[in-house]
């Protein structure tokens, strides 16, 4: 009698122990698929945190504006830098790419480089790309992420001789690449790759080694305008740091108000930080316009007719 009882009691406790663990499972499935929608959404393309050069930062821009374009094995490595068409490779997966007029990836970061600093600076594929002279720091794999900055070039392979991707460095884990046949130049997480190798940098932080010089202390004189001559129609942009143009200042003798440092602007050998603020002769009035365009001054300088170094704003 002692046996049976035994049994029936551990039949009867067997039964809502299963129901109990089955009801834990439903549970941890639930919340795993829970877990699994929250999925974070990625960001518009931009330069997602601070640190970077200017160069870098336009490059960012410049990639940025072209996300949608098509992707083509071999697009982007013309004689000059920008979309073409690809090769037809079924090995690389891209059997119809001689037909697509587009980049791959190391022909998006090409591009977005020279759109930026207006000169060829990164041409080849992502092998001979990474070992690039023109990089001012590199990292690794065991650096991990956090040396990283916007405009960094992030390259994934195994190995160096096995490198086969190269995306931009947004910021805070982001990237924008040109992903695969078939498909367009998008953001992505730059751990939605799972062979990240290392990053170059091609301009330092901070303004590529160039400081900005230290603010004047000369305040604004009359009525806040400073006078300069500009040698040409220059393009205005609603930022110091925007690409897209806004109207047009037109060459002769004009006023600024104040000046800010802002993405590089270069013509050839000459080059400059510094954007005057202004009331253009066609478009909206408080626009900004590169001092590359003053008549008298050289790199890096903004000051009036009379050599008076224009106010920061």
């Amino acid at each position: 009698m002692t046996t049976t009882r035994v049994n029936l009691l551990s039949r009867r406790l067997i039964a809502p122990l299963r129901w109990a663990a089955l009801l834990s499972l439903l549970v941890s499935v639930g919340v795993f698929f829970a877990g699994a929608g929250e999925a974070q959404a990625a960001p518009s393309c931009a330069v997602l945190s601070t640190g970077a050069a200017p160069q870098a930062s336009a490059a960012v821009r410049s990639a940025c504006g072209l996300i949608g374009t098509p992707y083509s094995w071999g697009g982007g490595h013309g004689g000059q830098p920008g979309p073409t068409y690809g090769l037809c490779d079924p090995a690389n997966g891209a059997p119809d790419d001689c037909h697509v007029r587009g980049l791959d990836c190391s022909g998006l970061v090409r591009y977005a480089y020279d759109l930026a600093v207006g000169e060829d600076v990164i041409n080849g594929t992502t092998r001979t790309q990474w070992p690039t002279s023109r990089a001012v720091a590199r990292y690794y794999r065991a650096d991990g992420t956090a040396p990283l900055l916007p405009g960094d070039l992030v390259y994934f392979g195994n190995t160096a001789s096995t490198i086969h991707h190269v995306a931009m460095y947004l910021g805070q884990g982001w990237i924008v690449e040109a992903p695969y046949s078939g498909g367009y130049v998008r953001v992505a997480a730059l751990s939605s790759h799972g062979d990240y190798y290392g990053a170059i940098r091609l301009y330092g932080p901070g303004n590529s080694g160039t400081t900005p010089p230290t603010p004047p202390t000369t305040p604004p004189s009359g009525d806040g305008r400073y006078w300069v001559d500009t040698y040409a129609n220059a393009p205005v942009y609603g930022s110091p740091a925007s690409t897209t143009g806004t109207g047009t200042l037109y060459q002769g003798t004009n006023y600024v108000y104040c000046k800010a440092w802002g993405r590089e602007a270069s013509n050839g050998s000459g080059y400059n930080h510094w954007w005057l603020k202004t009331d253009p002769d066609a478009g909206p009035g408080g626009q900004w316009v590169s001092a590359l365009y003053l008549s008298r001054w050289g790199n890096d300088t903004a000051k009036d007719n009379n050599g008076t170094t224009i106010p920061n704003c």
